[in-house]
């Protein structure tokens, strides 16, 4: 305050002089009545709830008020006791306003199964949800801040989605559940909160390593935990029946890890599709005819993404449909490209056919408007049309769990393909092994509803390769969207060599791959000294696969299955190009007869002329197989 100022007002008020216009609270008072009085503390309230893995004990529990996804020191923080439980004070008007996270810290924190963390991540829990925090409600979080999902209500339906499905049943539970045993519980109900306790101890896992492998923090790090995790969610289930012990946890990891960790190609490729504002001048769809050495006429499609992901597969071939020689049919492969300087270099993922492009670098690749030409014959025409913006390739914005091309041409025909989704919730009892069947390809006719319509109508479907594709169903409609995108039920696509299509991540990633192959078991039947005994492989990881025969009879099932029963041999699965000679892919169908023809569904593993196949099977008991299974 003013010296002068408060000497007058003391004054006046030992004299008491002009009472009237000098207030009683400037008498005596220190204050300045110039600077208003602070505001009353914001009413509190308290949010109760618990941190799991297991429970979590340690853990930085605080709400993120400026929604960075980080734990700052100017926000309201508390700490999980052993239980994992917590109680967080916060301003009641800002509590149901911000997500809640839990900073698991390497050292600090300790996981009630497994003990000290070994390695830190951050669980979290969308606004309002903050009471039972996992890594299931760490995976909507991830939805939202990956743009993955427009809004909590998609996010909670595609992760229930992908948990009540026939492979990793929860029926009963919601995502929100506190899944650690409760007393006197029906005994179905149980069961399907253990398989959630289980997964969630492969999901913090997968987290861990994310965080770790990543370099990502904020909301792109919460983004990047969830990138391939949601997609695989059934595929993972159907592994885990209970809780994992340390061991078991992590060997399944292992095993799908790539189902639960973006690969660095994985985060590179999205972060290069969101950079771009333009697409580059391969990206979209491109077609060609060519003869092949086995003598077979097949036009091939190739399908370049803005991520650095490409497709191609036969459309159309002269071979007879029961043929099941690989070089000839509907085969596909994806991979991995880039192309600067006139060089086009592939790298393959997943090959299910010899036809197709090998990896490596084909220099002297040139695209001359809607013509792509290169070295050994190489000519392929751009699917377009200067007067009809439907005609080319319409891919998923982000198609990491549900992977998927539509071609549209110009002579009113499409081809619709889709790659390795698990989660057919239309395979009733069958298999896990057999919700893949929506891998393969449909072709038809559409048409316009009219003139100048924006609704498209398919027709009859001419060819249906490799399982019964729901969309675009027979028939089918479609509708061009005002934003350009192209709509059916369920399902939004983006158009290649648009500014949309260029951002768009087709998701033709690493963890397809993984979820077709890891955690899986083989069998085949074998002769060995005279007594037919079942072949085993279980594929344990990507370039990991263990070999062994079931245990003679009598054998006792508690002891280890020997895994040098076959002379050590482990099926070499190290690339999946056939260049290296050996075939070795995975058909999905329903029939296993050699007249089912493409419709076989098998592994095949070998040299051509010289194939040994083999039935995915679930996992056998040990009680089958004479003796203890590896995981």
């Amino acid at each position: 305050m003013n010296l002068t100022k408060k000497r007058l007002i003391d004054a006046l008020c030992r004299a008491s002089v002009a009472a009237s216009v000098v207030t009683l609270a400037a008498c005596g008072g220190d204050g300045d009545d110039d600077t208003p009085a602070p505001p009353p503390p914001a009413p509190t309230a308290q949010l109760s709830g618990v941190v799991l893995d297991g429970a979590l004990a340690n853990a930085k529990v605080c709400l993120d008020t400026n929604d960075n996804r980080s734990c700052d020191a100017d926000e309201p923080s508390t700490t999980t006791a052993a239980d994992g439980k917590f109680t967080l004070t916060a301003d009641e008007t800002k509590l149901p306003l911000h997500p809640v996270l839990a900073v698991v810290t390497a050292g600090t924190t300790t996981d009630a199964d497994y003990g000290a963390i070994a390695k830190g991540y951050t669980l979290a829990a969308p606004a309002g949800k903050g009471a039972v925090i996992t890594p299931y409600t760490t995976l909507l979080q991830s939805e939202l801040d990956g743009g993955r999902a427009e809004n909590l209500v998609q996010a909670e339906r595609d992760l229930l989605d992908r948990l009540v499905g026939v492979a990793g049943d929860v029926g009963g539970l919601t995502v929100y559940d506190n899944y650690l045993p409760v007393a006197n519980e029906a005994a179905t109900l149980a069961t399907k909160r253990a398989k959630m306790y289980g997964v969630a101890q492969l999901l913090a896992r997968g987290f861990a390593e994310t965080a770790a492998t990543s370099g990502l923090t904020g909301k792109p790090g919460m983004g990047a935990l969830g990138l391939v995790a949601t997609g695989s969610l059934q595929q993972v289930a159907a592994q885990v029946a209970a809780p994992l012990s340390a061991a078991d946890r992590d060997t399944l990891f292992n095993a799908v890890k790539d189902s639960l960790v973006p690969t660095a190609a994985t985060l590179q490729g999205i972060a290069a599709a969101a950079a771009k504002t333009v697409a580059a001048p391969i990206e979209g769809a491109w077609t060609g005819s060519r003869t092949l050495p086995t003598g077979e006429t097949v036009k091939e499609l190739y399908v370049f993404a803005g991520d650095g992901t490409y497709v191609h597969r036969v459309i159309e071939t002269s071979a007879a449909a029961t043929n099941t020689v690989f070089d000839n049919g509907f085969g596909y492969r994806y991979g991995r490209y880039t192309y600067a300087a006139s060089t086009l270099t592939t790298t393959v993922i997943e090959a299910q056919e010899v036809a197709g492009p090998q990896a490596g670098a084909l220099t002297g690749v040139t695209v001359a408007g809607d013509t792509l030409t290169g070295p050994n014959g190489l000519n392929l025409s751009r699917v377009s049309s200067a007067t009809d913006a439907l005609v080319g390739a319409w891919v998923r914005p982000d198609g990491n769990s549900e992977p998927e091309v539509l071609v549209m041409f110009g002579d009113g025909t499409y081809v619709h393909s889709t790659f390795y989704y698990q989660n057919d919730p239309q395979t009733g009892t069958a298999s896990f092994f057999e919700t893949a069947k929506s891998a393969g390809m449909r072709k038809g006719a559409y048409a316009r509803a009219a003139a100048g319509s924006s609704v498209v109508n398919f027709g009859e479907t001419t060819v249906a390769f490799n399982g019964n594709l729901a969309i675009p169903s027979n028939p089918g409609v479609g509708t061009v969207q005002p934003d350009g995108s192209f709509s059916m039920t369920g399902l939004r696509l983006v158009k290649l060599g648009t500014p949309a299509g260029a951002k768009a991540v087709m998701g033709l990633s690493e963890a397809t791959r993984s979820r077709l192959w890891s955690g899986r078991y083989f069998s085949r039947t074998v002769s060995v000294a005279g007594s037919n005994r079942l072949q085993y492989l279980y594929v344990r990881g990507p370039n990991d696969v263990l070999s062994f025969l079931q245990a003679p009879t009598g054998s006792s099932a508690t002891t280890a299955c020997n895994l040098a029963d076959n002379n050590g041999a482990v099926r070499d699965l190290t690339s999946v190009d056939p260049a290296d000679g050996k075939l070795k892919q995975f058909v999905v169908g329903t029939g296993t007869a050699a007249s089912a023809g493409y419709a076989q569904r098998r592994l095949n593993v070998g040299v051509p002329g010289s194939v040994v196949s083999y039935l995915p099977i679930t996992r056998p008991s040990d009680a089958t197989a004479r003796c203890a299974l590896p995981l």
